[in-house]
């Protein structure tokens, strides 16, 4: 018996080029099929069904080319490796469309002669490889080695040989038959099925390192290097990848910036963010105890050296629930970095913004904006719940107002009177900016004035604001001695060189008095201490023009500004004459006017809208105000039959 095994064994070395070339060609299928599908990771499901189309179309090839072309008596191909590789790598699924594109081919070349016992020894070879899935798919590609490729081989050794003597103990072939297939198939397996076996491993393990490579540089492109923490690219994909879910969630945007993280570095070391990021992360997205649940889902990423971004499910800006969950927050985190730094304490700021209907276009531009917005905002929370591309439309169209204003001189301006309040009597108006947008709407005059500075454009409009004042003086007739019309200028003109010399020369050009204009300095705006600014003050005090400071007490060092500079007028913000009825305020007040009178200025109330401050205030000693009780901001030809009537 072992001498007619020995015979078939060498009658079968003839095959083996042939069967090095078959194995060949189906190791370069599965590269072929590895190479076009490197978006699917290597355990992806469908990787299965993959790999019985691929083992199962050779196998019904080969059987179609070994019949018709191979004139040799035994036929050989290497149907065993195919059914048994489809099941090892493949599972029931790929196992399973390998036996029955295998077994059609059979029968279709080969018909029914045998058909049964080789169908039968299909089925035992795929069921070993079958069962070698589980074995398989707990072994990591990137380590497969020589261990595990002679575990696999002498499975599929066994296999082969299993399967043929269970069609000879079945009675379905003959004993030569039998024994024909055993030497056929202990040569094949050493010399075909092994290095076969290698070569698919070896083709495994190298695509699944190279995967693991540029899965790991992925990772460190998504990761910040300090922290630890995803970066900003991991926040753009992860955004994108939840405007694809659906059906679509509200999804919310937090910005947490540490405001003071330069004093806290300079005093902790200059690794200390590099370790706060990290906890502060874990504070608001990790464990039972985090500030935000697990419903919202929180996924924190640092969005910059000082800023942390978290995103939440579920949560949608518009409803005023979200305003409580942003302080609630804030006080939060507050209350873990008081407990947390035994050093300076960070101090917070949080911005949000709702995600929704964001694309890949606008998602950058998006992300910028906020960060932007919120480096603005001096408030310990700020919520965005509008649309930046919106604002960015809405903030062009003021940009090109203006431009427009600045070049034809004539800025939308209304006056709204001032009053010596015992008689009634007006004494000056107030230039102030009254803009709507292309819809209609007014437009506040902070944001104009924030557009314009930061496009450069404020000291230009002051300029076109000043003409315009300058010719509506030069229009009104019959003016009482004292009466003047007052324009706001920010610091930012007042630092021009020869911005003074300016005025006086328009004034002069215009044939108006020194003394009709008057020029308000916002006190919100800080007034550099640097010479041209005290020239400008200067030509404009020896000039006759009159100097007011505005909003006094309300932004830097007011006393300073009043000791520095000869004003006039000083003038008191609505906000506070509001508050008249409280005594600090009323005192507060009662300050102002004594400070002003100390330096020579009258003093002026802004914002009277009802007859009880208007007694309080002269009560004071105050004579001079403005507000709604009196008149609201008019157009200059109504503002001549109210200084008539008055």
């Amino acid at each position: 018996m072992m001498e007619l095994i020995a015979v078939q064994a060498a009658a079968a070395a003839a095959e083996l080029p042939f069967l090095l070339l078959q194995a060949a060609a189906v190791i370069g299928m599965v590269s072929v099929l590895i190479l076009m599908r490197r978006n699917i990771a290597l355990d992806d499901p469908r990787y299965k069904i993959y790999y019985g189309i691929i083992f199962g179309v050779a196998g019904f090839l080969l059987t179609l080319l070994v019949s018709e072309f191979i004139k040799l008596p035994s036929k050989p191909y290497i149907r065993s490796d195919l059914l048994f590789l489809a099941g090892l790598l493949g599972s029931w699924q790929g196992g399973g469309i390998a036996l029955l594109l295998v077994a059609v081919g059979r029968y279709v070349i080969g018909g029914p002669v045998l058909f049964f016992a080789a169908f039968q020894d299909m089925v035992v070879i795929s069921a070993f490889g079958i069962l070698m899935y589980g074995w398989m798919r707990r072994r990591r590609l990137t380590e497969l080695g020589m261990r595990d490729i002679f575990a696999v081989f002498g499975v599929r050794f066994v296999a082969v040989l299993f399967a043929i003597s269970v069609s000879f103990g079945l009675g379905l072939i003959d004993q030569a038959l039998f024994l024909s297939a055993v030497g056929r198939r202990t040569l094949g397996a050493v010399v075909v099925g092994l290095p076969m076996i290698t070569c698919l491993f070896l083709v495994l393990r190298s695509e699944a390192r190279a995967r693991e490579e540029v899965r790991k540089r992925d990772i460190a492109a998504r990761t910040d290097s300090l922290t630890g923490l995803p970066n900003r690219r991991a926040l753009k994909d992860h955004i994108e990848t939840m405007a694809r879910r659906e059906p679509p969630v509200p999804h919310a945007l937090l910005l947490i910036e540490i405001v003071n993280i330069a004093d806290v570095a300079a005093c902790e070391g200059e690794d200390w963010a590099d370790l706060f990021w990290p906890r502060l992360a874990r504070e608001v997205c990790d464990g039972d105890s985090s500030l935000l649940s697990y419903s919202n889902a929180p996924r924190s990423f640092m969005f910059g050296d000082t800023t942390l971004a978290v995103v939440i499910e579920g949560v949608s800006l518009e409803k005023s629930e979200s305003a409580r969950l942003m302080m609630h927050l804030h006080d939060g985190l507050s209350a873990f970095c008081r407990s947390a730094e035994a050093g300076p304490v960070p101090h917070l700021k949080i911005g949000a913004a709702n995600l929704d209907k964001l694309s890949r276009q606008n998602l950058a531009s998006f992300l910028r904006h906020l960060s932007l917005a919120l480096r603005r905002s001096e408030n310990p929370v700020q919520i965005f719940p509008f649309s930046f591309a919106e604002k960015a439309t809405r903030d062009e169209g003021v940009r090109q107002m203006l431009v427009h204003w600045i070049k034809s001189g004539r800025p939308p301006i209304c006056y709204q009177p001032k009053f010596e309040m015992h008689n009634r009597r007006m004494i000056g108006a107030e230039a102030l900016l009254r803009a709507t947008d292309a819809r209609g709407q007014a437009l506040s005059p902070y944001y104009v004035l924030e557009i314009a500075e930061r496009h450069r454009l404020l000291v230009e409009f002051e300029w076109s604001t000043i003409e315009a004042v300058v010719c509506d003086l030069s229009n009104l007739r019959s003016l009482e001695p004292d009466f003047h019309l007052a324009v706001n200028i920010s610091a930012s003109s007042f630092s021009t060189p020869r911005f003074g010399d300016r005025v006086v020369a328009f004034l002069s050009e215009m044939t108006v008095p020194a003394h009709r204009l008057s020029i308000e300095v916002t006190e919100m705006s800080r007034v550099p201490a640097i010479d041209v600014v005290q020239q400008n003050f200067d030509r404009l005090s020896e000039a006759g023009v009159r100097l007011s400071l505005d909003d006094f007490g309300t932004g830097y060092a007011a006393l300073t500004l009043l000791a520095r500079f000869p004003f006039e007028e000083v003038k008191i913000d609505h906000w506070m004459t509001s508050r008249l009825d409280q005594s600090r305020f009323k005192d507060a007040i009662a300050l102002a006017f004594e400070s002003a009178e100390r330096y020579g200025a009258k003093l002026v109330t802004e914002g009277i809208e009802t007859e009880e401050q208007s007694r309080l205030l002269m009560q004071m000693g105050i004579r001079f105000g403005q507000g709604y009780l009196y008149s609201p901001a008019v157009p200059l030809d109504r503002l001549q039959p109210r200084r008539e009537c008055a």
